[in-house]
């Protein structure tokens, strides 16, 4: 049984009040995020719920903003010809327009330059060096681009310009001579914070150009963009970003930008329910889609719009842009995926780089993202135009993509970026070599689990905590973004009572889940999981909290991130449930239970076991189940014990909650760095007890026998820990009850063998083949292995039972002789006499 996605849980354990908290005046399922967050002083807690503008830090403490400020100054006294130069994207726009801003707020006429995306590229180029000094410039200021541009700010000073660079992109060896480099991300730089967007680096620059006093006014001008440059540019929201992005947020919901706000109109926002993610989802992508398609100059025309007029009708304009680029895309990721599927070699591959003639420039990243964010894969998307390679780089957490590139630097012409995303261009005949070198250093700094999703998650829920309450509380936490995600719990053993698809074309899932509690959930783009479940089902989810308010009826919703299953409603039809039925059965007869205590000689009487199954004698720190916090149990050289599936299940989802990886063979999990092993339905007699610190049993014990023999072959100081309730006493039975096959059934089961002789049957289907219980197949056909009649295996990979009868015609066997069948009947009596 093998999750596709990780889930690690930042808190284990119930929620409690603390200090912080108390101090702050928030609930403790708030305070518990903000720990989560490593926010754990009152003060750290009182920035980030309230960050003030007032904390912004000082920008001339950023390297070389003396001497950028120093030159502007010297422009402006000399009335020379100024250029700012941006990048197509929406992080290029919004510091190129806010700069155009500052300067015409001073009266002061600049131009400004956007290379087109689909001609030109990323970055400053000799091309366009050449175009602007055709209109005439003394001053180029870059903005979020130029930190690689060394060859080309060399060129630039022969054409008698001098050079301001501000960027936020990772440096490479060589850095330009220009008058002044202000990137926070220079390893000379000593600003206390180097996560700010390009837009947040011309943010401080204006700020260091403006006296303070008047900076206190007419930051505002600017806040708005520089917000959503923030958001969308996918920077974290900490300290300077969280301050921006908090108060832009605010200020958003009046609107001080003409553009913005007519933006914001046409995408159907409400201001006053303006989040984030808004921003992120929907603005942004309208201001990207102009540049994309190669009208960049759209997004700063809107942003300094004089009129609401003219501001609306551009932002009508980013509307349809935004609209044909939507179709571009669909039509490209489906010929992405087409590919990929074409070729059975990217399923070996750890990073897909995948080119194709004739795609669109401007699409390729949000393509790439798409393709990441399905296989979990860094992706490397080219288009191919007269033998030249153009594309752009996605990768996942752990491994940076830029850091890569540097090291197949000699196959491209140029590339840049930062480790999660990067733009590169190259003759279209090293493709193949990036592809093989590309993943050779995935091989090796990705291991297997690296290429697994690994969701973090604040804690689990109780259901008392899930209310509209806690919904507008987590509000406080806003902004959301990088650093400071939107909180995401997990529900566990909830009974997925229906199933339905909304959506044009059923795309989306929708789920009512019952505990004490009904709850509604809500996956978007989910429609395709709904196969893998069905009705009555126990599942484990893992969600956004949210709420519906239809009709103006406001109710919790969970907005569903990702589902997997708790407990299957049937046991016969569920593979993993069949397969763990097979390890209860003794392989042969050198695996037969051979547990016989005398209690007596050692001082332990009838009366320590039946219901009480002598708990008292066990060194734990909770007698009551519910109040055991079992995480604090999983520690180095811990066992783990469950006989029942209901066992097996809650302690695989428990131990999947744990940040380090495991490995696993079916019914045992071996954890690499804690050597935390859980086992299904053991012999004890064949197991090392002494090694362990901690042993946990998910259910009751076959007999009281078996509690003996733990308690005599534990090391001194272990803890043996009882982690369940009297209920799970029903599930126990059920096996016992089932274990012991009837005459009959043996009989049908031989008919059936010997007139089939070679056999494979899908897992779940077994019991309609046969009309016999699984868990007695099991039995009958190690009994008729055992006399020699058959020989059957399981094929782990495809959940087949695979039977072949070694016997041409029927044979004389006593049933009464089978020591397999022998065991079994005496383990149940055990079983029945214990309890």
């Amino acid at each position: 049984m093998l999750y596709k996605k990780k889930w690690t849980l930042k808190h284990f354990g119930k929620i409690k009040e603390n200090k912080v908290g108390t101090q702050v005046g928030i609930s403790p399922e708030i305070s518990q995020i903000l720990k989560n967050r490593d926010i754990i002083t009152e003060k750290d807690a009182e920035i980030f719920m309230n960050p003030s503008l007032d904390y912004l830090r000082d920008p001339f403490l950023m390297k070389d903003m003396q001497k950028g400020v120093d030159r502007i100054k010297k422009a402006i006294e000399k009335k020379e010809r100024i250029f700012i130069y941006g990048d197509y994207d929406v992080d290029g726009v919004s510091s190129t327009s806010i700069l155009v801003l500052y300067f015409k707020s001073i009266g002061y006429d600049v131009k400004y330059y956007i290379p087109n995306r689909l001609k030109e590229g990323y970055g400053i180029s000799i091309e366009a060096l050449e175009k602007i000094n055709e209109i005439g410039c003394d001053l180029l200021i870059s903005v979020d681009c130029g930190i690689t541009s060394a060859k080309e700010v060399e060129f630039a000073k022969t054409l008698g310009m001098d050079v301001i660079i501000t960027d936020h992109h990772e440096c490479q060896d060589e850095i330009p001579d220009a008058i002044a480099v202000i990137n926070p991300k220079q390893e000379d730089c000593t600003y206390p914070y180097d996560f700010l967007c390009g837009c947040g680096v011309a943010f401080k620059l204006i700020q260091a150009l403006t006296p303070p006093e008047v900076f206190r006014e007419s930051m505002y001008d600017y806040l708005e963009i520089v917000t959503l440059a923030t958001i969308c540019d996918i920077v974290p929201l900490k300290d300077e970003n969280r301050i921006i992005v908090k108060n832009g947020l605010k200020m958003m919901k009046d609107g001080r930008n003409i553009g913005l706000k007519e933006l914001i109109k046409v995408c159907g926002i409400d201001t006053h329910q303006l989040k984030s993610s808004h921003i992120g989802y929907s603005v942004g992508p309208r201001i990207n889609a102009s540049g994309r398609l190669g009208y960049s100059y759209l997004g700063v025309e809107l942003f300094t719009a004089d009129s609401s007029e003219q501001a609306k009708e551009i932002a009508m304009d980013l509307e349809e842009k935004n609209s044909e680029r939507q179709l571009i895309e669909s039509k490209m990721y489906s010929e992405a995926e087409a590919i990929i599927a074409s070729n059975q070699s990217y399923e070996d591959d750890k990073v897909l780089v995948v080119a194709n003639e004739g795609w669109q420039h401007g699409i390729i990243g949000i393509v790439a993202s798409k393709l990441t964010e399905k296989y979990y894969k860094p992706t490397i998307l080219l288009t191919i135009e007269e033998g030249m390679a153009t594309g752009s780089a996605r990768s996942i957490k752990g491994f940076s993509i830029f850091d890569a590139l540097v090291e197949c630097k000699d196959l491209m012409s140029k590339f840049g970026g930062h480790e999660q995303a990067a733009g590169l261009s190259m003759d279209a005949r090293n493709i193949d070599e990036l592809r093989q070198r590309v993943n050779e250093i995935a091989d090796y700094r990705l291991t297997k689990e690296d290429m697994i999703e690994n969701i973090k998650v604040e804690y689990e829920l109780q259901e008392g905590q899930v209310d509209l309450d806690l919904v507008d509380q987590l509000h406080l936490l806003e902004p959301f973004g990088m650093s400071n995600p939107t909180p995401r719990f997990i529900m566990r053993d909830l009974v997925l009572a229906n199933i339905g698809f909304v959506g044009a074309a059923k795309q989306h899932l929708k789920l009512t889940l019952q505990k004490d509690s009904v709850y509604e959930a809500i996956g978007f783009n989910m429609a395709y999981l709904a196969d893998e479940f069905t009705r009555g089902d126990k599942v484990d989810v893992l969600f956004q909290l949210d709420e519906n308010n239809y009709n103006n009826n406001r109710k919790v919703q969970f907005l569903l991130k990702d589902i997997r299953m708790a407990h299957p409603k049937s046991a016969i039809k569920d593979s993993t449930s069949i397969k763990l039925f097979s390890k209860i059965v003794p392989h042969d007869v050198n695996n037969l239970y051979k547990i016989d205590y005398d209690l007596e000689k050692k001082g332990i009487n009838d009366s320590d076991f039946g219901q009480n199954e002598i708990s008292n004698s066990f060194n734990q720190k909770y007698s009551n189940y519910n109040d055991i916090n079992i995480f604090e149990f999983f520690d180095e050289n811990t066992l783990v014990i469950c006989n029942t599936l209901n066992g097996f299940f809650r302690a695989y989802s428990d131990l999947s909650l744990i940040d380090d990886e495991f490995d696993i063979e079916f019914g045992i999990i071996c954890k690499d760095t804690h050597k935390i092993k859980l086992i299904f339905s053991p012999n004890l007699d064949k197991l090392d007890l002494n090694i362990y610190n901690n042993i946990i049993l998910y259910d009751f014990l076959y007999n009281k026998e078996e509690y003996s023999y733990l308690l005599y072959n534990i090391k001194a100081n272990s803890n043996l820990v009882k982690y369940y309730d009297e209920k799970s006493k029903l599930y126990l039975n059920s096996i016992m009850d089932n274990i012991v096959p009837t005459r009959d059934e043996f009989i049908s089961v031989y008919k059936y063998c010997i007139t089939n002789k070679h056999i494979e049957i899908t897992l779940n289907k077994i019991k309609a083949v046969f009309g016999v219980m699984p868990l007695k197949i099991f039995v009958i056909l190690s009994v008729f292995r055992e006399f020699n009649l058959l020989e059957y295996t399981i094929n782990e990979i495809d959940n087949i039972l695979i039977i072949d009868f070694t016997k041409q015609s029927i044979s004389k066997f006593n049933l009464d002789e089978s020591l397999i069948l022998i065991n079994i009947k005496e383990l149940k009596e055990r079983y029945l006499e214990s309890y």
